[in-house]
């Protein structure tokens, strides 16, 4: 029995439902320029451009903005280092991990947006932005708020009813303070049979399995800003949430000479964590200086069974359950110094972090009696830790009216303990961005940079796979991954048309992470020397108002990889473990002139590629493309009312395993694949202001 998470097209989010996608890097504006009076930038929208879609909060606001895509994001990056999200409210970046882009934008009130601003992230005085940024102008005066409920409806009763989130924003005194409730939930769940083949082809098995997943993760978050008369400036977020997950998939396992035997496997995760983050700003030295403070804490249990019981008389059961605690903490503090010099601004910043990672486990097999038996784990029970410290001065400035460039030089000293080794390492860090307007409709902007990734502690650890018997050891002697990273933006206006975006990246990986040996007969995740990846990007969304479809869009998002890394088992290239290969998202929108009503359409193509070990390869896949069609009236008792369905072409989820006789160099062992429908989906989203 092969138990996989729920595939891509079932994680469907409601971005998809309209094409307007929300996904990764850029930069953003200039320091205290932030009230409703800073200069109009090239590309302004006021309220009124978006009346024709009844916006509740900013969030509806940026997604409707021709060829911007919200990117970026510090939740999982290494520390806070510069601005990573290319959004800005009221000219300044979001403190903190856990507070988005997309979150931030969706607790204020569209009634509260002034402007939104449309810039190049070189041009402005925040080091780590390129390409496109959305400065959001908002002034929060009395009290109000919005809301959003999600309830989805698909078959063997798996109904979520508890998707949805509450926020309200206003004013305290001089300060703006913010605070919502949201739940992210879902039901999946799919049934199909999977099938076991020899090499040859051969039946061995078949197994029919019947899969749910249920997730709720309540999340309380709440952000006060205040600007003082002398101009300090001071932004406090926190956060705290419950993420309860339960799997279970139940299977009936029929062999070539007819023997029956019944399968479950189950896994639930009980973590609740929380966030706290600030930042103050102030005048000094004829500069400001902001100090960044952020605690973060995740307490995670795990645990998973697999269990086995033949039909046959007498006949014991079998299997083992592996569980496991982790506990992680991050405490960082972060000093920026900004203030202008050379013609230009510059930046001095010095980071502090300490990340911890505590991992109890236990592991219990079956013996020929039933009876569960501990089994020792070596490498499964460790404490892994990283005190790191980073320096980087920025530079930024405009060379001429249409060409800006910001550049920025440091480095990082860490220092590694896990288990009983410790390590200390020194790396340079730096990076360059350009924007140039080549004319009214055309801006290019590039940016490379060498950066260092952040670890995933959980890598170091000794792991087990109670179901598919993909065990690992530890490894204590991983390192960061360090790459070498370059990017070129197009962005070109197509005036009434709409505007579009090809993007082309490519990166240098060098200590790459991946399945290594490191005994005859085990593996652990480990260092590789070094990987490609080239990656094409394609964003836009085309106004189809010329060809007479009044108030129709399309929405594109494409993206295509090529990667390739030397496999540590056969010394050949492959592409990189797990990496997704393509995927492209298109949707329509049309809302009806002189209606309150809308309807929408879209697809979404997913192509992952192998995820390798050393003794077989997997994947998971979509069988078709996952479709949707939808509804919507933005004025029922003042309330935006949304009906889609879901997955119209059937599309099931997949999932192929090949496994080998001793390693992945060796001969074929046996083939799985399954194919599990999971239906259509019917979705209700209620919307309005509180």
């Amino acid at each position: 029995m092969a138990v996989a998470t729920p595939a891509h097209a079932q994680q469907a989010e409601e971005r998809g439902e309209d094409g307007d996608a929300v996904a990764a890097p850029q930069e953003e504006e200039d320091e205290v320029e932030t009230a409703t009076d800073a200069p109009l930038a090239a590309r302004s929208f006021t309220p009124a451009d978006f009346t024709q879609f009844a916006p509740q909060n900013a969030l509806d606001m940026v997604s409707r903005i021709p060829g911007f895509n919200i990117q970026g994001g510090n939740d999982g990056s290494r520390g806070l280092g510069q601005a990573s999200q290319n959004v800005l409210i009221n000219g300044q970046r979001m403190s903190g991990k856990s507070n988005d882009a997309a979150s931030a934008l969706s607790r204020i009130p569209a009634d509260s947006v002034t402007r939104i601003d449309i810039v190049d992230g070189a041009t402005l005085a925040i080091p780590g932005l390129s390409g496109q940024v959305a400065n959001i102008i908002a002034n929060l005066g009395g009290w109000s708020g919005n809301f959003e409920y999600r309830p989805e409806f698909r078959r063997n009763d798996l109904n979520t009813l508890t998707a949805g989130q509450i926020s309200m924003s206003g004013s305290l005194g001089s300060s703006d303070v913010s605070v919502s409730l949201q739940n992210y939930a879902f039901r999946n769940g799919h049934v199909g049979p999977e099938t076991t083949r020899t090499a040859g082809g051969a039946l061995v098995r078949t197994v029919d399995e019947d899969a749910r997943y249920v997730s709720d993760r309540p999340q309380l978050s709440g952000s006060l800003s205040r600007t003082a008369d002398n101009g300090n400036v001071l932004n406090v977020n926190a956060s705290t949430q419950i993420n309860h997950f339960d799997r279970r998939t139940e299977g009936v396992e029929t062999l070539a000479d007819g023997s029956i035997t019944d399968e479950l496997a189950t896994g639930s995760e009980r973590e609740w964590n929380f966030e706290l983050g600030g930042d103050y700003e102030f005048a000094l030295a004829g500069g400001r200086l902001k100090l960044i403070g952020l605690r973060r804490y995740e307490h995670s249990p795990f645990k998973n069974e697999f269990t086995r019981l033949s039909r046959d008389p007498g006949a014991v059961m079998t299997g083992s359950r592996f569980d496991q605690v982790l506990d992680e903490a991050e405490t960082i503090a972060r000093g920026e110094y900004g203030f202008t010099a050379l013609g230009g601004d510059m930046q001095v910043s010095l980071e502090g972090a300490y990340n911890v990672l505590e991992s109890e486990a236990e592991l219990f097999v079956r013996d020929e009696f039933g009876d569960e038996q501990q089994i020792a784990l070596p490498g499964a029970n460790a404490r892994v830790s990283e005190r790191r410290a980073e320096s980087i001065v920025t530079y930024g400035r405009s060379l001429s009216d249409d060409l800006s460039v910001q550049f920025g030089l440091g480095g990082e000293y860490s220092r590694i303990s896990a288990g009983d080794l410790t390590r200390s390492f020194w790396r340079p860090k730096g990076s360059i961005s350009l924007a140039w307007t080549a004319n009214e409709r055309l801006t290019v902007n590039a940016k490379a940079e060498r950066r260092v990734d952040q670890l995933n502690f959980f890598d170091f650890l000794a792991s087990v796979d109670v179901v598919d018997d993909n065990d690992r050891s530890n490894n204590f002697n991983l390192v960061p991954p360090q790459r070498w990273r370059g990017e070129l933006q197009f962005v070109q206006s197509l005036g009434a048309w709409g505007s579009i975006s090809p993007q082309i990246r490519i990166a240098q990986i060098d200590d790459i992470v991946d399945s290594i040996p490191v005994s005859p007969t085990e593996e652990a995740r480990g260092n590789l020397d070094s990987a490609f990846v080239l990656q094409g990007i394609l964003e836009g969304t085309l106004l189809l108002d010329p060809i007479g479809f009044d108030g129709a869009r399309m929405s594109i998002n494409m993206n295509v990889s090529d990667t390739s890394v030397t496999d540590p088992l056969t010394g050949e290239k492959r592409p990189i473990s797990g990496i997704g290969r393509f995927n492209a998202n298109v949707g329509l929108r049309h809302d009806i002139p002189d209606s309150s009503w809308a309807w929408g359409l879209g697809v979404d193509v997913n192509e992952q590629g192998l995820s390798y070990r050393l003794d077989q390869t997997a994947r998971g896949f979509q069988t078709k493309p996952f479709a949707w069609l939808y509804v919507e009236h933005k004025d029922v008792m003042g309330l935006t009312a949304r009906a889609s369905l879901l997955n119209l072409l059937d599309s099931r989820d997949g999932f192929e395993r090949t496994v080998y006789v001793g390693r992945r160099d060796g001969p074929v062992a046996f083939r799985e694949e399954w194919e599990r429908s999971f239906g259509p989906i019917l979705r209700f989203t209620i919307s309005g202001n509180i």
